[in-house]
Order: C-alpha cells, then sequence, then structure tokens
C-alpha cells in the first residue's frame, strides 16, 4: 500500500495534496463524498472504487 492509501486509512481527518503538478498552491485536498477534490485547480483523484469502498468503511461514510 501507498503512503498515502496508508494514510488515509490511519489517520482521521487525512487528505492528500493536490496531484496537479501544474497547481498554484497545491494544497490539501477535500473529500467530496466519491474522491479527494483540490479547491485551488479542480484536480480529483482517481482511487479505484474498492479503496474508496474501503475508505468509507473505516470511517463510517456509507456506501
Amino acid at each position: 500500500m501507498s503512503t498515502v492509501r496508508d494514510n488515509l486509512m490511519s489517520r482521521p481527518g487525512y487528505s492528500p495534496y493536490c496531484g496537479n503538478m501544474q497547481c498554484k498552491t497545491m494544497p490539501r485536498t477535500t473529500w467530496n463524498g466519491a474522491q479527494f477534490r483540490c479547491f485551488e485547480c479542480g484536480w480529483a483523484s482517481g482511487f479505484p472504487a474498492e479503496f474508496i469502498t474501503e475508505y468509507k468503511t473505516r470511517w463510517g461514510l456509507g456506501g
């Protein structure tokens, strides 16, 4: 498992940085209920559905 995925599954409230190398500030992303999204540039993560299901289950986010 990658460091980011490990952190997502083990650290409450953790969110990855924006993954768009062209983003001006590369802030931490926010959870939008399906993926993590950058408020600065609109980039969205592309985690596989299986991982997102595990993430939601781990943190009680439904679905």
